[in-house]
């Protein structure tokens, strides 16, 4: 698997370069070009980029800034979105401008907080010490694939996994066995991984757990569909977009080998804004 473009998306007038070093890490799975949404890109940035051997160029955007997020997806081949939205304006017709783009991405997201600051190994990048939060759906299984690709970056993973309701001996034990596969799956990637389980709250627990061990970034899985329920509803993961004091990595549910194409992605959103269907979108479905 490859990176190739990477891009990030700011409404903030004076973003840090220090967001960008946190994605850097990134050339080591292929990334060679990252493209610009923002009101004001620093003229020495170019530079800088040029100097890690990266390409760079910013992108023109529309009114409508989660349109233009969407259009750069399709018409550049975006492989990931970093985004950093100041929390003040992220309202949009009462939802967020991050919940919109998670409900309508169809390739991960990234979400950067202004103002945070990474813990752990800076250097190193945000990936260096991550949290992957896992319940065994599809959706937190896709992440897991996904997330296998990233061994190269990855030092340390917590596997996580959060009981918010009472297990009978059988299921502790099935729990048990599930999570031993996991991280040996992770081990067998050279991915030197841990397992933990909490209690309560989901989105609480994930966000206590990143805290605990002290990570870099936090990992999970989601989808706006609606026949998704349970650990990776769309509640749990945007709670964690707007309150995780750290990045957080959004994989995206593709509903198998399929995936969500771009055109269905564009017309999800337009549902959303309730708008009128794109033709030539054709939801897929569980099977």
């Amino acid at each position: 698997m490859e990176l190739r473009k990477l891009l990030y998306v700011t409404d903030i007038e004076k973003p840090n370069f220090s967001e960008i070093e946190q994605l850097l890490i990134l050339r080591k799975l292929g990334l060679d070009e990252i493209l610009f949404l923002c009101p004001n890109r620093p003229e020495d940035w170019e530079r800088r980029l040029g100097d890690y051997g990266l390409k760079s160029r910013r992108l023109k955007g529309e009114e409508s800034l989660l349109q233009s997020i969407l259009d750069a997806m399709q018409k550049e081949k975006i492989s990931i979105v970093a985004a950093s939205l100041r929390r003040e304006n992220r309202k949009v017709l009462g939802l967020s401008r991050m919940r919109r783009l998670l409900r309508s991405s169809y390739i991960p997201v990234i979400v950067l907080h202004e103002g945070a600051k990474v813990s752990g190994h800076m250097e190193n990048g945000i990936f260096h010490h991550c949290i992957i939060a896992t319940d065994w759906s599809p959706v937190s299984e896709t992440a897991i694939n996904y997330l296998l690709n990233f061994r190269e970056i990855i030092e340390v993973l917590e596997v996580v996994y959060v009981i918010n309701k009472r297990l009978s001996v059988r299921d502790m034990r099935s729990l048990k066995q599930r999570l031993i596969k996991t991280r040996k799956t992770f081990l067998d990637r050279g991915i030197d991984a841990e397992t933990h389980v909490y209690a309560g709250k989901t989105a609480d627990e994930i966000m206590l757990a990143a805290k605990d061990y002290g990570v870099t970034s936090i990992i999970m899985g989601t989808s706006g569909k609606s026949f998704l329920k349970g650990f990776f509803s769309r509640s749990c993961s945007y709670q964690i977009a707007e309150k995780a004091a750290i990045p957080t990595f959004f994989i995206p549910f593709t509903g198998g080998s399929k995936g969500l194409n771009p055109i269905c992605a564009m017309a999800q959103f337009g549902r959303d804004q309730g708008s009128e269907n794109i033709s030539g979108c054709k939801q897929n479905k569980e099977r």
